[in-house]
C-alpha cells in the first residue's frame, strides 16, 4: 500500500488548502498552515504531499520534526531547518537575536520561495516555539509558507511584536483538524490497498479495529497482506487482535523515548488511573528534575495520556507501560497509588452525611458501636438508624454481630417500622444466612419470617437475584431484571451496601459485567464519602472480581491493591480475605506470572474466613495454581473441598466456581479419565440448566480436553461457537482469553452468527432454557450511542463525538444489545423505540 495516499484519504478539504498555499507561495504571499489531528491521522503525509508540491514548482522546501528526546534541545528545531540544502548555513543560533535569527529565513524566502515543514511541533523545545511566534509575525509580505504539524494547540499563536512596528500583524493561522475515517473512508482505504472492493464485512470490522486511525489500518493492511491472507469475513477475525498489536507496538517505541522520570510518571498514571490528581501523581512517580506539569503535557503530546486534571491512560497504553516491571513491583506500585487515592478521589454521590452518623463514634464503621445501636432495648431508635448500623456491619464482615444482635427480629416485628425498613432489613437477614449459614441462630432464624416472592422493594430483589444466581434457580435474564430493579434509585426506600453489591455480583455471574461495573462505582463512591474504610475495601474487592471475569487487568490490579492495602492497614474485612487473596492468585496467573502466584498462595488467611462467601473461591485459585504448576495432587483436594462447600449451600451455578472443570483436569493429570468425564459432564449440564454462554462454553472447553474422540470434537466445536462469536460473552471477549479459546479448540477465531429467535445453537449437547433478553427503556446516552452506531461510526469514532472513553460506549452499547434484545451492531438498522 503506498503510505502517503492511503494516509489521505478523506482528506481532499485539507489537500484542496494545501494546493492554495503552494500557489499563494508562487505568486509571493505568505501562508501558516497548522495541521491537527491524533497521531496516524496523517498529518506527516499532509505535510509530505505539500512539500512535494512546493519543490516541484520551483519552490525552495525545508523540513524539521520535534522529538520527546530532543525536546529540551535549544533551538532543535531551527538548527534543523538551518541544515537544509535550501536554507542559508549560519552560526549557532543561540548566538544571533531572536530578529536576526528570523531575518535569516525571511532574506532566503525573497530570494526565492520558501516552504518550512514543522512536524511534531508538540515536541518543540521553547527556545524554536519562540522563534517560530517570532517568525509568524514577520512573515506577512514575503514568500514564505510555514507548515505545522502536531496535536491540538502545537502551532504557537502569533502574537503583534513589542516594538510597535506595524508590519508584524501577525500572519493569520489556517487550522486543519484531522477526524478519523468513516467506514466508508476505511472501505476506499482498503480498495487501494487490494486493488478492488473488499467483503463488507471485512471492511465493518476493520472500520471497527482501528477506530479510523489510518496509520493503525495501513499497518494491520500490511501484516495481513504479508502473512498472505485474503481480505474476507474469515481473516476479518483476525483483526481486532493485529490492531492491538499495531497499537501496542507504536506505544512501546514511544515509551522507549521518554526519558526515565516521565516512564516513571507513565507508570504512575497507569497503575492510579484516573484517581489521582497531578501532585498527587508527581508524588508517586518521585519526580526531581521535571515538573509535573510539563512532563503531563509531554505525555498528553504523545497521546500516551489523556486528561489533566485527572490522567488516564488509554486503552491498551497501561499495559505497555507496566509491562518493564516484575509483578512485586507492580503490586508495590499499585498499592502505593493506594495510599494516596483516598486521600484526592473526589467523591460522588455522597448518600447519608457522615456527620448524621449513628454509631457516634466515628464513621469507620466500629462493631462496638454497631453492636450498641442494634441491641439497645429504647425502641425509640429509628429504625433507619438500626438498618443502616446493620448494614454497614455486614458489609465490613460483621455478620455475627448483626445475627446476634436481638433487635432485629424485634425491629422487624415492632408494628412502628416502616415498611420499607422492614423489607430491607429481611433482606439482609436472609443474605447474611446465604453467606454464613454455620454462624446461623436457631432462635434467630425461627423469629424471621422467610423472604417473599415475588421480592418487596429494591434490597430483597437484590438479594433475591444473588441467590436465584448462586444457585442456578433462576434464568440469567430473570436474574439481570432483578438486579437492575435492585440498583435502580426507589424514592422511600433505604439503598444498602450489601444488597447492592448483592445485586452487582449477580450481573456479572449473568455475564453483565459492564452493567455490574457501572453499579458498582456509585457504591465506592458513597463508602468513600462516608469515609467508610471497610466498606470501601469490600466494595473495590467485589469491583476486582467483575474486572477480572470481564478481562480487564488493569481495573482489576487497581481495585485489588488498594483492598490489599486497606487490609494491611486494619480496615479490611477479615471475610473478604481469600477473595482478595483469590483474585491475587488468579490475576497472577491470567498473566502467566506463575511464581508470583505461588508466593500469593502462601499468604496467610485467618480461620474466621473459612465459614464466609469466598472461601471456596480462595480453595479454587489455589487449584487453579495447582494445576498450572503440574501439582495434580495438590489441586484436586482443594477443588473438591471447594465443591462440598458450594454444593453444602446449594451454589451449583459454575458461573461462580467453575470447579468441576478444573477438578477433571486435575483427575486427568493423575491418569483417571473415567472421573474427569464424569466431573466435566455434570458442570456442563448445571451450565446448560444456568443457560449462559460463558458457562456452557468454559464447560464445553474442559469435556473437549478430558473426553476422546468425536464427543470431544463437537465440544470444541459448540465452544468455539459460544465463545468466539459476533457477540461474544464479555467473560471471554479479552484478545488472551480469545486466543485461549483459538488455541484449546483449533478454531481460527471466525466468529459465528449468534443463535436466532430460535434459541442458542444446539450441538450434541441439548440448552435447557433460551434465556430471553429482558426489555426496558434505553437510557438518553445509550440511546445517543445507538444513533451514531446507526450513522455508521466506529465505536472510537462515537466516543470522540460523545467525549467519553471507547469503554464506556461498549459499555453503552453492550446494555443497548441487552435490553432490545439484539445480536449485535446489525440489528441497530431498525428504528430505536420511541422514549416516552
Amino acid at each position: 500500500m503506498d503510505r502517503t495516499s492511503a494516509a489521505l484519504v478523506e482528506r481532499d478539504g485539507e489537500l484542496a488548502l494545501l494546493r492554495a498555499a503552494v500557489a499563494d507561495l508562487l505568486a509571493g504571499r505568505s501562508r501558516v498552515v497548522a495541521v491537527e489531528g491524533a497521531p496516524g491521522t496523517g498529518r506527516s503525509a499532509l505535510l509530505r504531499y505539500a512539500a512535494a508540491r512546493a519543490r516541484d514548482a520551483g519552490c525552495a522546501v525545508a523540513h524539521a520534526a520535534g522529538s520527546p528526546t530532543e525536546s529540551a534541545l535549544p533551538f532543535g528545531i531551527v538548527t534543523q531547518l538551518l541544515a537544509g540544502p535550501d536554507t542559508p548555513g549560519a552560526p549557532a543560533p543561540a548566538a544571533l537575536p531572536l530578529p536576526a535569527l528570523c531575518e535569516l529565513f525571511l532574506a532566503a524566502a525573497r530570494e526565492r520561495p520558501l516552504l518550512l515543514s514543522v512536524d511534531d511541533a508538540q515536541w518543540a523545545d521553547a527556545d524554536s516555539r519562540h522563534w517560530l511566534e517570532a517568525l509568524i509575525r514577520r512573515a506577512r509580505g514575503a514568500p514564505l509558507a510555514i507548515l505545522v504539524a502536531g496535536t491540538r494547540g502545537a502551532v504557537p499563536a502569533g502574537r503583534p511584536g513589542q516594538d510597535g512596528r506595524s508590519d508584524e500583524a501577525p500572519a493569520a493561522v489556517a487550522r486543519l483538524a484531522l477526524r478519523p475515517l468513516t467506514p466508508l473512508g476505511v472501505a476506499a482505504m482498503l480498495a487501494a490497498a487490494f486493488e478492488g472492493p473488499v467483503d463488507p464485512a471485512f471492511a465493518g470490522a476493520a472500520a471497527e479495529a482501528c477506530a479510523g486511525n489510518p496509520a493503525v489500518l495501513r499497518a494491520v493492511v500490511d501484516g495481513i497482506d504479508a502473512d498472505g491472507l485474503e481480505p474476507s469475513a474469515h481473516t476479518a477475525a483476525e483483526l481486532p487482535r493485529r490492531a492491538a498489536e499495531s497499537v501496542g507496538d507504536r506505544t512501546a517505541r514511544l515509551i522507549d523515548g521518554l526519558s526515565e522520570e516521565h516512564v516513571r510518571l507513565l507508570r504512575a498514571i497507569a497503575a492510579a488511573g484516573p484517581h489521582l490528581g497531578p501532585a498527587a501523581l508527581g508524588e508517586l512517580a518521585a519526580l526531581r528534575t521535571v515538573p509535573v506539569s510539563r512532563a503531563l503535557c509531554l505525555l498528553t503530546d504523545t497521546g500516551l495520556v489523556e486528561g489533566t486534571d485527572a490522567p488516564r491512560t488509554p486503552p491498551g497504553v497501561a499495559e505497555r507501560a507496566l509491562a518493564g516491571l516484575t509483578g512485586a513491583e507492580r503490586a508495590a506500585l499499585h498499592a502505593r497509588a493506594a495510599v494516596l487515592a483516598p486521600r484526592t478521589a473526589p467523591p460522588a454521590d455522597p448518600g447519608p452525611s457522615a456527620d448524621a452518623d449513628p454509631f457516634g463514634e466515628g464513621p469507620d464503621c466500629d462493631e462496638r458501636a454497631g453492636w450498641r445501636l442494634l441491641n439497645s432495648p429504647d425502641d425509640h431508635v429509628p429504625a433507619a438508624d438500626r438498618l443502616r448500623a446493620a448494614d454497614l456491619l455486614a458489609t465490613c464482615g460483621h455478620e455475627t454481630t448483626v445475627r446476634r444482635a436481638a433487635a432485629l427480629p424485634r425491629t422487624l416485628a415492632h408494628p412502628d417500622t416502616p415498611e420499607p425498613e422492614r423489607n430491607a432489613l429481611l433482606a439482609l437477614h436472609w443474605l447474611i444466612e446465604d453467606t454464613a449459614p454455620t454462624e446461623e441462630s436457631a432462635d434467630v432464624a425461627a423469629r424471621v419470617p422467610p423472604l417473599p416472592v415475588p421480592p418487596r422493594g429494591p434490597a430483597q430483589e437484590g438479594v433475591a437475584a444473588l441467590r436465584g444466581a448462586l444457585s442456578g434457580a433462576l434464568p440469567p435474564a430473570r436474574v439481570r431484571a432483578l438486579a437492575g430493579a435492585a440498583l435502580r434509585p426507589a424514592p422511600g426506600h433505604p439503598p444498602l451496601f450489601t444488597t447492592r453489591l448483592a445485586a452487582c455480583y449477580a450481573l456479572a455471574l449473568a455475564d453483565s459485567h459492564e452493567d455490574a461495573a457501572a453499579g458498582l462505582d456509585p457504591i465506592v463512591a458513597q463508602a468513600r464519602a462516608l469515609r467508610a474504610r471497610t466498606a470501601v475495601a469490600a466494595a473495590l474487592a467485589v469491583r476486582a472480581s467483575v474486572a477480572l471475569r470481564r478481562g480487564w487487568l488493569q481495573e482489576a490490579e487497581q481495585d485489588l491493591a488498594e483492598a490489599e492495602w486497606a487490609a494491611s492497614q486494619g480496615s479490611g474485612s477479615v471475610k473478604s480475605v481469600p477473595l482478595t487473596t483469590a483474585l491475587r492468585i488468579l490475576l497472577h496467573l491470567e498473566r502467566d506470572e506463575v511464581d508470583d502466584a505461588g508466593r500469593a498462595a502462601t499468604a496467610e488467611v485467618p480461620l474466621r474466613a473459612v465459614s464466609g462467601m469466598w472461601w471456596p473461591t480462595f480453595l479454587y485459585a489455589r487449584g487453579r495454581l495447582g494445576l498450572r504448576t503440574g501439582d495434580h495432587g495438590a489441586a484436586l483436594p482443594d477443588l473438591l473441598e471447594c465443591g462440598r462447600g458450594l454444593l453444602a449451600r446449594g451454589w451449583t451455578n459454575p458461573s461462580f466456581v467453575p470447579w468441576r472443570s478444573a477438578a477433571a483436569l486435575a483427575r486427568l493429570g493423575g491418569g483417571d479419565r473415567t472421573g474427569a468425564t464424569c466431573l466435566a459432564a455434570a458442570e456442563l449440564a448445571e451450565a446448560r440448566a444456568w443457560g449462559s454462554a460463558s458457562a456452557i462454553g468454559t464447560a464445553l472447553l474442559a469435556v473437549g480436553r478430558v473426553t476422546e474422540g468425536e464427543r470431544a470434537r463437537a465440544a470444541r466445536d459448540e465452544a468455539a461457537r459460544l465463545l468466539l462469536r459476533e457477540d461474544t460473552p464479555a467473560e471471554w471477549a479479552a484478545p488472551r482469553r480469545a486466543r485461549r479459546v483459538r488455541a484449546l479448540t483449533g478454531a481460527h477465531g471466525t466468529p459465528t452468527p449468534p443463535p436466532g429467535a430460535g434459541g442458542r445453537t444446539q450441538g450434541p449437547f441439548p440448552a435447557a432454557h433460551a434465556g430471553e433478553p429482558v426489555r426496558e427503556e434505553l437510557t438518553a446516552a445509550e440511546t445517543r450511542a445507538a444513533e451514531l452506531v446507526r450513522e455508521g461510526l466506529t465505536n472510537g469514532a462515537i466516543a470522540l463525538r460523545l467525549g467519553v472513553s471507547r469503554r464506556m460506549v461498549e459499555m453503552h452499547l453492550s446494555r443497548v444489545y441487552r435490553k432490545l434484545g439484539l445480536s449485535g451492531r446489525a440489528d441497530l438498522s431498525r428504528p430505536l423505540p420511541d422514549k416516552d
